[in-house]
């Protein structure tokens, strides 16, 4: 399999309770949301950010889904995006196990990097 499904294995964590955590954690709350709508005001005046002192939401507002769970344990290549939201569930269950926290070059050294598409040629 891969580096993440033996460290997976090792913990007793389950891909469901990996999908459970990252939506708990993902989803936005009440000041996320202010943050985003500070943030798009800024960006409409065309103010920087540091000006306003608004600072990034926590949450992204999508957990990971199982099915990409599933494909980070087979080892395909997964946008960073994807293998952030998982370290940070896999992380938050550690440290809920008052365990250390991993990082995800550790989890995910086996693993490609999702190339996406190129830009556009001039």
């Amino acid at each position: 399999m891969s580096i993440l499904s033996d460290f997976l294995n090792e913990n007793t964590i389950s891909p469901a309770d990996v999908h459970q955590r990252s939506c708990a954690l993902e989803a936005q709350n009440i000041d996320d949301r202010a943050l985003q709508v500070g943030r798009q005001a800024a960006r409409r005046a065309k103010k920087p950010y540091a000006e306003l002192s608004l600072g990034k939401p926590k949450g992204l507002g999508r957990g990971v889904g199982v099915a990409t769970v599933q494909r980070a344990i087979a080892g395909a290549p997964l946008p960073r995006v994807a293998r952030k939201k998982i370290v940070r569930a896999v992380n938050s269950l550690l440290a809920s196990r008052k365990m250390e926290p991993t990082d995800a070059r550790k989890l995910f050294s086996d693993a490609p990097a999702r190339k996406g598409k190129s830009g556009k040629k001039k």
